[in-house]
């Protein structure tokens, strides 16, 4: 019996990179799925995004450097340093598939700091992208955060949960300018987040999550090693991060951009997604914001956001 998906290692840049294929025919483009983190592989779980959305793309999903499986084969090897150095592997990676699949043009759809990945790959090298899908859309991360403490204040003040309230005083003056501080206070905020949204890696059921990880056909349990690695290894990239922000770039993009956003996302703040894709410019646009879903909206709303995807398919 023929598997559904294949399973590879690519070199790219001195380091092994993990790919999983889910192939389908020949003529259904081909999408490229940058997980989110920096370091938060979402490989294990594309078997439930394939299930979702049929035969619609061949999806390809890559564990980027300092994630997954990709970071488990180089060890200490190769470890994130920049975005620049991530864009250089995305470019690395697309020129492979490019060769492997005889094609000229892929869609990438960027999932929170993926989107930051796909947002400026897209900008950079049109002559690549047939099309960029962001979905839990980064604009700027101190803007995120600043937005994100106001609206999860506002949901657990509806909440009535004094508890959440309580550890949001704590936290005092968010976000600090201190970006080391920042990153030390970052996970306590998203741990009260992860009550108010869902889906896998959101943190609001860590049981739930290892069932979805165990069933995954590529799952191995020293992928678990890697899930535990990932905060001190993508360290420098989440220093560099806090500085981004995608409004300091044109917002000129040369294919279609379509965003599929959840509606409660306090992650990546829908409102920030919504007010900058106002200011893009491109050949086409669709927005689809998906009632009920947070920042994973993907496996939150699965029926949903593959009909939103259907969508975009259908324009190609």
């Amino acid at each position: 019996m023929k598997k559904e998906f294949e399973e590879e290692y690519v070199e790219v840049n001195g380091i092994a990179h993990f790919l999983l294929h889910y192939p389908k025919a020949s003529d259904a483009p081909v999408l490229l799925y940058l997980h989110g983190g920096p370091g938060s592989m979402e490989s294990l779980f594309a078997y439930e995004l394939d299930k979702a959305w049929g035969d619609m793309f061949t999806q390809v999903h890559w564990d980027q450097r300092g994630a997954g499986k990709t970071l488990l084969r180089n060890k200490k090897l190769g470890m994130p340093e920049t975005i620049e150095q991530m864009l250089d592997d995305l470019h690395g990676i697309i020129a492979y598939l490019q060769r492997k699949y005889q094609i000229e043009k892929l869609v990438l759809l960027g999932h929170s700091w993926g989107s930051v990945l796909g947002s400026l790959y897209a900008l950079r090298h049109p002559e690549n992208v047939l099309s960029y899908i962001g979905t839990g859309q980064v604009i700027s991360m101190m803007e995120n955060e600043r937005t994100a403490f106001q609206e999860v204040w506002k949901m657990a003040e509806k909440a009535g949960n004094r508890k959440h309230l309580l550890a949001l005083g704590n936290l005092g003056d968010y976000p600090p300018d201190d970006p080391e501080l920042l990153l030390k206070k970052l996970p306590k905020l998203r741990k009260i987040q992860a009550a108010y949204d869902n889906g896998p890696g959101s943190g609001s059921d860590q049981g739930e999550l290892l069932k979805l990880l165990r069933r995954s056909p590529s799952f191995r349990w020293n992928d678990l090693i890697g899930l535990i690695r990932v905060m001190k290894v993508n360290h420098p990239l989440h220093l560099q991060l806090l500085s981004f922000a995608l409004t300091d770039y044109p917002s000129h993009y040369q294919m279609p951009v379509h965003y599929i956003l959840g509606e409660t996302d306090t992650i990546a703040p829908t409102s920030l997604g919504k007010a900058y894709f106002d200011t893009i410019d491109a050949p086409r646009k669709t927005i689809t914001v998906i009632p009920g879903a947070g920042h994973n909206p993907m496996y939150e709303r699965p029926d949903e956001f593959a009909t939103a995807l259907r969508a975009v398919r259908e324009t190609l």
